[in-house]
């Protein structure tokens, strides 16, 4: 028969297993034009009988065989092999078809073909279909290099937190990285998620944003922005989430796929929060400073003041006892004052938080006394600065200096405010 001519009746059909009287419904066209259709498709294509006899190959199954010659007349279980699991399948899906009323069997995951002079290997998606007049079809696609670009997106993003999805409008699903259902906590049976979960999901807030996002690209417009977005996990927290998408359309520009990808970004918020944290106690360290300092030449000055008005009450006296006390409260107000002069130079302390206090046992009458002629002399003719309710007798533990500064701020401020009466 020339390869220009049309299909007519083989004398030698049934003897070979194929119809005597008609040409195979599946090649009603001319050798040639069938021909061309065949080597033009993408996918390996194999024909054969019930014997295992094959009629029929097309380029691209050679191509993928590694074979330079036309293989019909071979047997396919001489030349290959179905390998699942390192056993050949081959007879197994083939039985199958015992059952008349199968049509077709998938080859099963991780399906790979491999000729039996092992000059080729491959995993392989595809089918066997049954055909007209006991034929079958063996149609199969080397995805090795799809697996291998795989294997390279799976190891690039397995430590990152960064997870691929796809929208198709037809199915009206989100088709989600396996991983983010892992990570988040969120059960779903077959790793997809529909557009209403997800946004009943999103914070309330952040609502409004990414389903604007999202109808700008079903409507056909780009969006080419990151979205930031607050997503419940399986646990019920919030996470900070990151998304960046686009959509795939006809020749028309119709959507029909939205693709995209979505990160966690709770670290970096974690960081972001942090560093504002930080950068608020720097801010508010600076205004503690700013207020030690002032308070510092506030609280300086009251020693300042005790010093040098007993000591010119004690020039004046010459009362033995009235000197002794004058004495005692010039000693205690310069050990205040040197140790206020000893806070301010070691500020790196206070900012430290290891400002050391030293307690014991103090008479709490004597120090308020003190205190009280302290603030006498700086008050004004018209007010008195009495001791009305002296404490009972006794010491008290306590930090003498930290409570002197107490006792002196609250009578400072006393005096700035009263003009006449008492305090």
């Amino acid at each position: 028969m020339k390869p220009d001519s049309p299909y007519r009746p083989d004398p030698d059909a049934e003897k070979n297993g194929r119809c005597r009287d008609a040409a195979p419904p599946s090649l009603p066209l001319p050798d040639c034009l069938s021909d061309r259709l065949l080597n033009a498709m993408q996918t390996s294509l194999i024909f054969f009988d019930a014997r295992g006899t094959i009629s029929r190959t097309n380029d691209q199954a050679r191509s993928d065989l590694h074979e330079a010659e036309e293989l019909t007349g071979r047997n396919l279980s001489d030349l290959l092999a179905v390998v699942l699991r390192n056993s050949d399948i081959l007879p197994d899906l083939m039985a199958r078809f015992d059952d008349q009323a199968t049509e077709q069997v998938k080859l099963p995951p991780d399906t790979f073909i491999r000729r039996n002079d092992r000059r080729a290997q491959f995993f392989v998606s595809g089918c066997i279909s049954r055909l007209d007049c006991g034929n079958f079809l063996l149609s199969f696609r080397n995805i090795v290099e799809e697996l291998t670009q795989e294997s390279l997106f799976k190891i690039a993003l397995s430590p990152t937190r960064i997870f691929p999805w796809i929208y198709d409008f037809e199915m009206g699903t989100m088709l989600i990285d396996p991983r983010y259902f892992e990570y988040t906590g969120i059960e779903s049976a077959d790793h997809t998620m529909t557009v209403e979960t997800f946004t009943e999901r999103l914070h309330p807030d952040d609502r409004a944003h990414v389903g604007h996002t999202l109808s700008l690209h079903m409507n056909g417009e780009h969006y080419p922005y990151p979205v930031p977005f607050r997503l419940r996990r399986g646990d019920g927290r919030y996470e900070w989430f990151e998304a960046q998408s686009t959509y795939l359309g006809d020749v028309e520009g119709i959507p029909y796929r939205i693709v995209g990808t979505c990160m966690s970004t709770q670290a970096h918020k974690d960081i972001e929060e942090a560093l504002t944290l930080a950068r608020d106690k720097a801010e508010q360290s600076d205004r503690l400073k700013s207020a030690f300092l002032a308070n510092m030449s506030h609280e300086i000055r009251t020693p300042l003041n005790a010093i040098v008005g007993f000591s010119e009450i004690l020039s004046q006296t010459d009362d033995p006892d009235q000197r002794a006390d004058y004495f005692g409260i010039i000693r205690d107000n310069n050990k205040l004052l040197l140790q206020l002069i000893g806070d301010i130079l070691d500020l790196s302390k206070i900012e430290a938080g290891t400002l050391e206090l030293h307690y014991a046992e103090v008479d709490l009458n004597a120090l308020l006394g003190e205190q009280v002629q302290a603030a006498q002399l700086r008050a004004g003719s018209g007010v008195r600065v009495e001791l009305a309710r002296p404490a009972p007798r006794g010491p008290v533990r306590t930090e003498k200096n930290r409570l002197m500064q107490v006792v002196n701020n609250l009578l400072g401020n006393a005096l700035k405010f009263t003009r006449e009466g008492y305090i």
